[in-house]
């Protein structure tokens, strides 16, 4: 990884930092033998190498930042049945708007220009990028992170899911999809329930389990928003959401993060 990406010095205060999604996961291969998961901005590969540590499934690895591709290919290019796929996911938004990408601590985001220029990798539609990999045409886990663009992506997406009815594992962050552009990422939850989706974990940027809920609670999205807008922009949340047909595994999922965090509670120190 390049110098200055913060990921080692994350992993060092927060050690619960992004093991939530391994251990989502390892349930999700449980529950689907199939499974396959698709990872939106995969960054130099970290999340698609813990993923693969906890479930030995094919990856998508989708990443536009040329910065990134580099470490990308390096760190994954070993590992059987991922591939990688060099583009930003677009929205329907961003074919009439030009984007600047905004790289800080490890991560990037693209956001509206002050110079007018576009990045050079290209846009392509999550439709159009999972036709140009066939076996992972109907994703069991997909993952974003994308620092704003989450939203957008959820939004544009929403007949896919309700089709292939992935668990979506996205991060909740209304000042980074501000940043962007983004003045609604509420609407991400809304599409969300549109495709049935029903229940959701709610984590701490950092890893912590925070809450087991229901899509469909509107007043828990907005005081979860409320939060992080008072505490300023390095506050998100990661957010794990099941579709109604996965009911069994968000019971499970919920009782078995639950069950973690009480181990490491009663822990002692």
């Amino acid at each position: 990884m390049p110098l200055s990406h913060d990921l080692p010095v994350i992993l060092s205060g927060w050690p619960h930092y992004s093991q939530n999604l391994a251990r989502l996961t390892a349930m999700s291969a449980a529950a689907r033998p199939d499974l396959t998961i698709v990872d939106i901005g995969a960054n130099i590969g970290d999340t698609a190498v813990l993923m693969r540590g906890a479930a030995t499934v094919p990856i998508l690895c989708v990443e536009g930042d040329e910065f990134f591709l580099d470490f990308l290919h390096r760190n994954v290019g070993q590992l059987r049945d991922v591939e990688i796929e060099e583009a930003y996911v677009a929205t329907a938004d961003d074919a009439d708007r030009a984007h600047t990408v905004v790289r800080q601590a490890g991560t990037a985001a693209l956001v509206p220009p002050t110079s007018g220029l576009k990045p050079a990798r290209p846009f392509r539609s999550l439709p159009a990028i999972l036709g140009s990999h066939a076996r992972f045409s109907s994703p069991g886990l997909v993952k974003i992170d994308t620092d704003g663009a989450d939203p957008r992506i959820i939004v544009a997406n929403r007949e896919l899911l309700a089709r292939a009815r992935p668990v979506v594992f996205f991060e909740f962050a209304p000042l980074w999809a501000a940043r962007t552009g983004d003045e609604n990422p509420y609407r991400a939850i809304t599409a969300l329930a549109e495709a049935g989706y029903q229940g959701a974990l709610v984590y701490a940027n950092t890893g912590e389990l925070l809450l087991v809920t229901r899509i469909t609670e509107p007043h828990v999205w907005k005081d979860l928003g409320r939060y992080t807008l008072a505490h300023g922009n390095g506050y998100y949340y990661d957010i794990a959401a099941f579709h109604a047909d996965d009911a069994d595994l968000f019971e499970q999922a919920g009782a078995a993060e639950r069950n973690f965090f009480d181990g490491v509670a009663a822990a002692p120190a």
